[in-house]
């Protein structure tokens, strides 16, 4: 598969006629201010999304956006988790006690199919001011979060993901902050316009991110996604191998002194008043004494739940592995096999892994790793396109290739619509415009 870009006359026009023009563009200008509505309640993203499928059939154009979908590398790679789960739907006998969560659960595996109307679009300018703007809505989220420690935010509809931990949505804005940041660094190596601004714009989000946001897996993804830009900057050298390896060393290192200190007295963040900076290392010494307790067999508290999910659930698989259970069916499974433990009342697996595996096998897994390899794909490719613009996409493309990757380890990103459309929106950034070549 090799990629292409969209031909001058099918890119963003200044020569239209002005009504023409303005119509034909909507759908980019939309696209381009949805990025700061992630940083908000979930019903201002829906709200965007709609006025995007609005601004789609208000623009015309329809069978130019067709095609450019058609051609898009992602289109099968899309349509064959649809496929797969599809089958497997139709080949499953729906228990009367799931046939509730039958549909909502179907759908989640559809969430790809909303990235389709995005790639309608064209490539252009616009793509740059999305960026941009999805850094303002970092550094605004960074700017609640600081307002939230100084006490100075009301826990309003608006603000409430900031003042209150509210899961899913916490870890999202934290995520959001991550890919920002990094993000940002990688622009700092393209771009030293305003290199001082830059700098403290990074600063800013990072430390809000690491200090303020609550959540270790944003934490953890902006580390991994800064270490693979220090290797995209190395390039394949002894150097690549070394640094990975001094990582390990100094991962291993801390954790075994982590060991050595007595447990915290609590793990429950929410009942500790301590600096931002303290509950950060109390975060990470309960991370490492939780996984050492489970590995020893001993009794895990709500901080350590998702290694006793790991487990029951990684059970549920080994009994059909190949096309699973069936979809919808892991909480109904879950809570039979958790009766009596802290974890029996979740409703996901907090990761996309065992959750595709336990209701779609390991077909249904497959599908997706398809997807997220597609992405790898195009993001190489378009590393080495003769167009800049192109080349500059596609670091961003990667990073949040691996941000679903490894949120998917922690996370339901693509079983719950507030991450699932969120990457959407984002991945609509490096990726239109994309095309097979013919």
């Amino acid at each position: 598969m090799d990629i292409a870009i969209a031909s001058p006359a099918e890119s963003d026009s200044t020569q239209m006629e002005p009504l023409t023009g303005w119509r034909q563009n909507l759908p980019q200008q939309i696209l381009t201010v949805l990025p700061l509505t992630l940083f908000f309640p979930v019903g201002l993203m829906y709200g965007g999304v709609l006025l995007f499928y609005i601004s789609l059939l208000v623009s015309g154009s329809y069978l130019k956006r067709i095609h450019r979908v058609r051609h898009s590398p992602m289109l099968l790679p899309i349509l064959g988790l649809s496929l797969v789960s599809m089958v497997l739907a139709a080949m499953q006998d729906v228990p009367a006690e799931i046939h509730k969560e039958f549909w909502p659960g179907f759908w989640h595996y559809q969430t790809y199919l909303f990235l389709l109307p995005f790639l309608s679009v064209t490539s252009g300018p616009w793509q740059r001011r999305a960026m941009q703007v999805f850094f303002a809505g970092a550094m605004l989220a960074s700017t609640l979060f600081v307002a939230n420690f100084l006490h100075l935010l009301p826990a309003n509809t608006l603000f409430r993901s900031y003042v209150i931990y509210e899961g899913n949505k916490s870890i999202l804005l934290g995520i959001l902050m991550a890919v920002a940041a990094a993000w940002m660094l990688h622009e700092l190596r393209r771009h030293k316009d305003h290199l001082l601004w830059r700098v403290l714009a990074l600063v800013y989000v990072a430390a809000a991110l690491i200090l303020l946001a609550k959540t270790r897996t944003a934490s953890l993804l902006f580390f991994i996604l800064c270490g693979v830009l220090v290797l995209r900057k190395l390039g394949w050298s002894w150097r690549t191998v070394v640094l990975p390896l001094i990582l390990l060393a100094a991962v291993g290192g801390t954790w075994k002194y982590a060991l050595s200190l007595p447990p915290p007295a609590t793990c429950e963040v929410r009942l500790v008043q301590a600096s931002p900076w303290e509950i950060f290392k109390l975060r990470g010494l309960c991370t490492v004494h939780q996984l050492r307790d489970f590995s020893q067999g001993r009794k895990v508290n709500e901080d350590g739940m998702r290694l006793e999910i790991y487990k029951i659930t990684s059970d549920i698989i080994a009994e059909e592995p190949w096309t699973g259970h069936g979809i919808a069916t892991w909480m109904h499974l879950y809570q039979q096999e958790a009766k009596g433990l802290s974890s029996a009342t979740m409703t996901t697996p907090h990761n996309d892994y065992l959750l595709y595996l336990t209701e779609l096998g390991v077909v249904g897994l497959l599908a997706l790793l398809v997807i997220w390899g597609a992405q790898f794909w195009i993001a190489f490719r378009m590393s080495v396109h003769e167009n800049l613009n192109t080349r500059e996409m596609a670091m961003p493309l990667l990073m949040l290739t691996i941000a679903m990757m490894l949120g998917g380890m922690f996370n339901a990103i693509l079983r719950d619509g507030v991450f699932g459309m969120a990457f959407m929106i984002l991945l609509a950034i490096p990726l239109a415009g994309m095309r097979n070549k013919n």
